[in-house]
């Protein structure tokens, strides 16, 4: 038994020393793969990524051209309003006595002017009495000097009433306009989007023009998008944009630039202020990113589009349909120009190619390749194939 004990612990050993022994100097590892690709055919697209806030194309703000207390308001926030429609109606007291009293003030003064061409009148017929009889040496000179004066200035008294009608007129028109103002309609057809003010409360016009509701068309709206000064370059007007609203990403919708402004967002905003001396402008201008407003504008159905909402743009800059394209991650660049490492045979071989439109993931190919050229992406190890140059970047 112990024999047998024995020459099965031998056998053991011998056959592990063989396993050790075959695993160590006969068996022969496998060579790691290299990993490749090699060149794909479909479209590719460059974009640039913009963020957007959507603007009424037309938004007026309706105020008030005379003081007073609001007696009536016709709207609210959401109605819709023709051109022409009334608004609110401010309280017309003043103005209605300010037009009676101009009223009387021109009544009184076209019985003057009654008064005064009579004694123009009379002025004048005494003049030419007292002349004639200066002719038959009846009357003095000194009276007839004195009939000339008082003719003339009967005259100009009667003048003096005529334009004091004529300045009358004008303020009873302006009074009269003042108490059309007390009528507040709309100016143009669309939506009250805005209402600052409540039914009592005065305005006050002598300081500032006060705002009593704001109105918008709805049916066109303005999607103005902020373009990064790296990227500027690359949007012209004319350029197609797909958008869509943070609360419906899915529902990608089709638009065209037809603007760009051609300062920074604070130029347009009203809000650039560049000093004289240029350092707090420097210091603040560094601190914070340069942006360039692109605008769209598009039919708003349904109401799809609310203001203030925040559009995801993505402005097409280029475009290539039914091309050849690689990674862009294989595309290194050197002072020559753009490469890749293709396997030729065993040994890797350095490819110059020329490129075209590049995405954020690919880059099309234009030359330089075949299609059956089989392009290095790793060399099969744990890490990346470590090749010359910097990686492509677009």
């Amino acid at each position: 038994m112990k024999k047998t004990l024995k020459f099965i612990a031998f056998t053991l050993l011998i056959v592990i020393a063989i396993y050790f022994l075959y695993g160590k100097f006969f068996k022969q590892e496998e060579a790691p793969k290299a990993l490749t690709t090699r060149l794909e055919k479909g479209s590719i697209r460059g974009t640039v990524t913009a963020a957007g806030e959507v603007y009424a194309r037309d938004l007026v703000d309706v105020g008030a051209q005379v003081s007073g207390q609001i007696k009536k308001l016709y709207v609210k926030v959401g109605d819709k309003v023709q051109k022409g429609d009334m608004i609110a109606q401010i309280d017309s007291v003043t103005q209605e006595n300010e037009i009676a009293q101009q009223k009387a003030q021109l009544l009184i003064h076209e019985a003057n002017l009654a008064s005064a061409k009579i004694a123009a009148a009379n002025a004048k017929t005494q003049y030419n009495r007292e002349l004639q009889l200066y002719k038959r040496n009846a009357a003095s000179k000194e009276a007839v000097e004195n009939a000339k004066n008082s003719a003339a200035l009967k005259e100009a008294e009667q003048k003096q009433i005529e334009a004091q009608i004529e300045q009358t007129k004008l303020q009873l028109s302006t009074a009269e306009t003042n108490f059309g103002y007390t009528k507040i309609t709309a100016p143009i057809s669309g939506t009250i989007v805005s209402m600052p003010v409540e039914e009592g409360k005065t305005v006050n016009s002598n300081q500032t023009t006060p705002t009593i509701v704001k109105i918008a068309d709805l049916s066109k709206m303005e999607i103005k998008m902020q373009i990064a000064e790296g990227d500027i370059s690359k949007v012209k007007v004319g350029m197609d944009v797909e958008y869509s609203i943070l609360s419906d990403l899915d529902n990608i919708k089709k638009a065209k630039i037809y603007k760009i402004d051609p300062g920074l967002t604070t130029l347009s905003d009203g809000t650039y202020d560049k000093t004289s001396s240029g350092s707090s402008y420097s210091s603040s201008s560094s601190d914070s990113a340069i942006y360039f407003y692109a605008k769209m504008l598009v039919d708003n159905e349904n109401d799809f589009l609310k203001i203030g909402m925040t559009t995801e743009n993505n402005i097409i800059v280029s475009e290539a349909n039914n091309t050849s394209y690689l990674p862009t991650s294989v595309i290194k660049r050197d002072a020559k120009g753009d490469y890749v490492t293709v396997l030729n045979g065993k040994e890797p071989e350095q490819r110059y190619v020329k490129t075209g439109v590049s995405d954020d993931l690919n880059t099309e190919i234009l030359s330089g390749l075949d299609e059956k050229d089989e392009v290095l992406i790793a060399d099969g190890k744990a890490a990346p194939l470590n090749m010359d140059g910097p990686p492509m970047v677009f």
